[in-house]
């Protein structure tokens, strides 16, 4: 922590404070942490980070000021999704041509490299969500929309959840002038694919949606793919089978006779019903 601070206080640029939610025995959920911390903040302007980030631009604190100056943007990222599907997929699930980003990953054994998606060349780009490994946003929306420590006790999804909150209100937003090294990668384990169902669960009458629009047919393979996708990182899990009833109904609906949904059943059964 106190490495990611001294960065901060090396290249933010203006007034700020660092609060450290202190979380080594594991008593919060990183929304319970977030709030926590929002309350206890006196500045109007709000980052939510992990900590294992490095700031490259120099007084990017200022930058987010300014973007956040306009009433209209509500969260402020430097990667997410235009569009969130209705099946329960990540929001890089639809690949470069859904994405906005600009993040340098720097993983111990990898080589860094440089995930940049701005085909338009923007220097601020609309989105429908934005990832959590840096998020900002004013402290007058947070109060409006705090983070879900309810349906999200845990990690994953509490990003994507807060973004989908305030859509309807505020611009959720990508800036490409803000240059963030990440240590780490995203993973999706058990309880990832818990809160994705919770937050499809949470948000169904409002899935999908986004910045973009997508034709009918187009809209109905994408979430079939996302099922199949889901459904088979699900099934090797230990997570009751119960659980993806709904995911498989959504499915068969979309494509009741298809190869892959027919094979996806037969795997289910195999893997689930006979082991």
């Amino acid at each position: 922590m106190r490495t990611v601070s001294l960065n901060v206080e090396q290249t933010i640029g203006v007034a700020h404070e660092v609060i450290a939610i202190d979380n080594s025995r594991g008593e919060y959920g990183i929304c319970q942490a977030y709030n926590l911390g929002a309350r206890r903040s006196q500045y109007g302007i709000l980052c939510f980070m992990h900590e294992d980030l490095c700031f490259h631009t120099p007084n990017w604190g200022g930058k987010v000021a300014e973007v956040l100056s306009d009433p209209s943007i509500g969260v402020l990222g430097v990667a997410g999704g235009m569009y969130q599907l209705r099946a329960p997929v990540p929001w890089w699930f639809m690949g470069t041509a859904y994405m906005r980003e600009q993040v340098l990953h720097s993983v111990p054994g990898e080589a860094s490299t440089l995930h940049f998606v701005n085909p338009e060349a923007q220097t601020l780009a609309d989105v429908a969500v934005v990832d959590g490994l840096w998020l900002c946003s004013t402290k007058a929306v947070w109060e409006q929309h705090p983070f879900d420590e309810k349906t999200f006790p845990a990690f994953h999804f509490y990003d994507m959840d807060y973004c989908t909150s305030i859509f309807r209100q505020y611009r959720v937003c990508v800036t490409f002038e803000v240059v963030i090294e990440h240590y780490s990668k995203g993973s999706i384990n058990e309880a990832w694919l818990a809160n994705a169902l919770r937050y499809q669960r949470k948000w169904k009458q409002r899935l999908p949606f986004g910045v973009i629009k997508i034709a009918g047919q187009q809209n109905a393979e994408l979430e079939r793919r996302g099922l199949l996708d889901f459904i088979d990182k699900f099934i090797p899990s230990k997570l009751s089978s119960n659980k993806i009833i709904s995911s498989f109904a959504q499915l068969l609906v979309l494509a009741p006779l298809s190869r892959e949904s027919l094979g996806m059943v037969r795997r289910f059964v195999r893997l689930r019903l006979l082991r």
